[in-house]
């Protein structure tokens, strides 16, 4: 998209008074979540390559009108991040907690990734362009990194430098086996499979099954633009920033020790999800996210 393009969407994003349509967390068979309404829509097809601006800018109204909460005060950036994420719009908002800086990113993608009935699509798709679908979902991911730096372009983020490893350890304090060594992410970051990494991360921080009960069907916390990230369920700022700030030390000391109510604070916020086997409308493997409820989720 153009500057002038991209700005006159942000200009969409203003402070909204309503809430999201109410609707049901699932996790498919990739481990992308996505969240489902009980009224239908239509996605409209679009370029694959380079989405047009008039295509984004209905979706971003779809977006606005069944999760307000997840976009407001943010702002559209010109072109996904990572740049191979073409299809899906990045929604970024700038957080400061005391001296440290955070990105909430929220993507939601303009593709329908779960099977389709035939009287569903509207207009198949082709090499070039994607097809027209009507829906009753969203499929979505929110993270929030610490940041190094942001560029900006008067009130708008066009882009941003997350805050990488710098080595060191990640330490915990809890009533652990002193003679059992303390991984430095080094070590860690420095393996290929990055659910490895994950796993390894979440046993650092005392995540098991019995407080994270969707186990590796989505991480909680992981590694984005070569940064640790953490991952949150519900397609809402409030509620994120809410959470984010009982635990954020989580990002930032990663070379220090966690404070053990940091610790606890993290392990009782992912103690609220729960999960549900089930089956996709297409026979595959399926997980309905339950989160109960809290003073503010």
């Amino acid at each position: 998209m153009k500057i002038q393009e991209y700005k006159s969407i942000n200009r969409l994003l203003g402070e909204f008074s309503t809430k999201n349509k109410v609707g049901e967390i699932f996790v498919d068979n990739l481990h992308s979540p996505y969240i489902q309404f009980p009224e239908r829509f239509t996605i409209h097809g679009t370029s694959v390559t380079q989405p047009e601006f008039g295509d984004v800018k209905d979706f971003v109204q779809t977006v606005i009108k069944f999760l307000p909460e997840a976009v407001e005060g943010t702002g559209l950036l010109p072109e996904p991040r990572p740049k191979r994420e073409t299809g899906k719009l990045f929604f970024v908002r700038p957080m400061l907690f005391g001296p440290y800086r955070f990105l909430y990113v929220f993507s939601v993608d303009m593709l329908y990734l779960g099977g389709a009935k035939s009287e569903e699509i509207k207009r198949a798709g082709t090499q070039n362009m994607t097809p027209t679908i009507v829906t009753d979902r969203l499929y979505f991911q929110v993270k929030v990194i610490p940041i190094q730096s942001i560029k900006e372009d008067g009130d708008h983020v066009i882009d941003f430098e997350a805050k990488r490893f710098q080595g060191g350890e990640f330490r915990v304090e809890s009533e652990r086996d002193e003679n059992k060594p303390i991984r430095k992410f080094s070590e860690i970051f420095d393996e290929i499979d990055f659910s490895d990494t994950e796993a390894k991360i979440r046993e650092e921080l005392g995540i098991n099954s019995d407080i994270w009960k969707l186990g590796r069907i989505y991480s909680p916390i992981g590694i984005d633009y070569l940064s640790l990230s953490l991952r949150f369920l519900n397609p809402s700022l409030p509620k994120t920033i809410y959470h984010f700030k009982q635990f954020y030390q989580i990002l930032e000391n990663t070379n220090q020790t966690i404070p053990e109510g940091t610790l606890q604070s993290f392990h009782e916020y992912l103690s609220t999800f729960e999960v549900e086997r089930t089956v996709s409308k297409s026979g595959n493997i399926l997980w309905k996210v339950h989160q109960k409820s809290t003073d503010n989720g």
